[in-house]
């Protein structure tokens, strides 16, 4: 069966010292995303539907200061690739690959996609940091260098199918920064078809179209740290990640936003990585958000989250409210330093009733000279995405933040605004069932490490995309941090 996808087509809150140092990217200055529904400048504050959640307007300035909400999700894949890196058989390769690619397949993602879009809807966030935008394509077996990849016939293309399914609710949104990160390409056996597999990782920024937000300018950067997995004793491939950002004005005030996803399949590379994206954000005036699946939170075992979190602030602990949807179907909020929940991770299956998994909380939205006045979860509960069965939507919750450059309100303010309701702050709390070019970068490999290889015992979240992908020819024999210097 032919699998290609027609479709694809003035505060006392600190202002920031950092400034992001732009790697390439075309400005798109005076780009105007304002249309009819657009927030205006007003003494009011965006009015969320309370039965919803969503967000209203999203995007609002007056004299008390920004509010904007914003949200991150990775799409999940829906195959454990990493898994099939227990083989190291090379001769096995295309029927491991046929096979992870038909649970892609089977996984539904048009669907999962349109139930995405569902709780975006019902939340309008202004802007949406999503990763692991995966395209997922096939052609003709070339036997050409995994990192030459050629296959153009698109089967599945998430980011086009989750702005699909936004238009059609009517809340369209538009990418205005995408970062590309790994292209590689395996033959796989599909259908009794040995074919090409080829699969392109992205990281992307949305703005929604009627949100009072115009693009200042855009940049795209691929991290010098990357994960290079041996496909022979001869060849290794490398797995390249970045981030995006965008230089906005919301609703007339200046915000930088940023979208990531970091390395899971090896701590030292995820570290290196976080370090370098914290060193990124160094200098500058504007409030700055960072959203993306970070791969390390407040409870993990490695470094990352404690390097980003000196610079930045977790909105998840330092928001005045932090809300679970579990909590939230109650109409109860959260204390200032309590968790939202985990985000993550789900059995790459993504069917109930297998265990739920959202036990880490490696899904962030940092700030930096802006608040958060609540955050929560959503993409909590199953979904029927494929008629009678059940999924979850993604093997990753999504993360709605309410944010404001307005001063921290008092106690009996805030005690006020609890009992009214946090949709008064723009939370959150139902549940509910591009064209941008990437920056080209050039690099020359220098002394690789002696990491240890990534484990292949359990899922890597995160790692399912690409990285698992190649990891599949060289199966578990090792992998090495890839420190590259640019060229001047």
């Amino acid at each position: 069966m032919d699998d290609t996808d027609c479709s694809a087509t003035a505060t006392d809150t600190p202002w920031s010292r950092r400034r992001l140092l732009r790697v390439g990217g075309g400005s798109l200055a005076a780009t105007t995303l304002l249309a009819s529904g657009a927030a205006e400048r007003s003494g009011a504050t965006a009015s969320p539907d309370a039965e919803s959640g969503a967000t209203g307007a999203g995007a609002v300035a007056s004299d008390g200061g920004l509010s904007v909400s914003v949200a991150t999700q990775n799409l999940g894949l829906g195959a454990d690739f990493l898994s099939i890196a227990r083989d190291s058989d090379e001769a096995t390769v295309p029927e491991r690959v046929g096979a992870l690619y038909t649970d892609v397949r089977e996984s539904r993602p048009r669907e999962r996609m349109v139930a995405i879009a569902q709780g975006l809807t019902q939340r309008r966030p202004a802007i949406v940091g999503v990763q692991e935008a995966a395209i997922v394509r096939r052609g003709p077996r070339t036997g050409n260098d995994p990192e030459s990849p050629d296959s153009d016939g698109i089967v599945f293309d998430f980011l086009d199918a989750l702005r699909a399914a936004l238009r059609a609710r009517e809340t369209p949104y538009r990418p205005v920064a995408v970062a590309t990160n790994a292209d590689l390409e395996f033959p796989g056996r599909v259908d009794g078809e040995t074919i090409d597999v080829r699969l392109t990782d992205r990281d992307a920024i949305l703005v929604r179209e009627d949100a009072d937000v115009t693009v200042q300018d855009t940049s795209t950067a691929t991290f010098d740290a990357s994960l290079t997995l041996p496909l022979s004793a001869e060849q290794s491939v490398e797995v390249e990640r970045g981030y995006a950002r965008a230089d906005l004005r919301v609703a007339g005030e200046p915000l930088s936003v940023l979208n990531t996803h970091l390395e899971s399949a090896l701590e030292s590379v995820r570290t290196a990585q976080a370090t370098e994206f914290a060193s990124a954000v160094d200098g500058g005036s504007a409030p700055l958000v960072a959203l993306g699946d970070f791969n390390d939170g407040p409870d993990g075992e490695g470094d990352a989250y404690g390097i980003l979190t000196e610079s930045l602030s977790d909105v998840a602990v330092e928001g005045t409210s932090a809300t679970d949807d579990t909590a939230a179907d109650e109409n109860t909020t959260a204390t200032s330093d309590a968790r939202i929940g985990g985000t993550c991770c789900r059995p790459s299956s993504l069917r109930p009733p297998d265990e739920d998994g959202l036990t880490r909380r490696i899904d962030h939205v940092f700030v930096d000279g802006i608040r958060a006045s609540h955050v929560s979860r959503f993409g909590v509960e199953a979904v029927d995405v494929d008629g009678a069965a059940r999924r979850w939507p993604s093997d990753h919750a999504g993360v709605l933040a309410a944010l404001t450059t307005a001063p921290t309100p008092t106690a009996t303010e805030d005690a006020t605004a609890t009992v009214e309701g946090t949709v008064a702050n723009g939370s959150a709390t139902s549940e509910s069932a591009s064209t941008s070019q990437p920056a080209e970068s050039t690099a020359q490999p220098a002394e690789a490490g002696g990491d240890t290889a990534p484990s292949t015992s359990a899922e890597n979240p995160g790692f399912g995309v690409v990285a698992a992908l190649s990891a599949l020819v060289g199966g578990a024999a090792g992998a090495a941090l890839l420190d590259r210097r640019r060229d001047a």
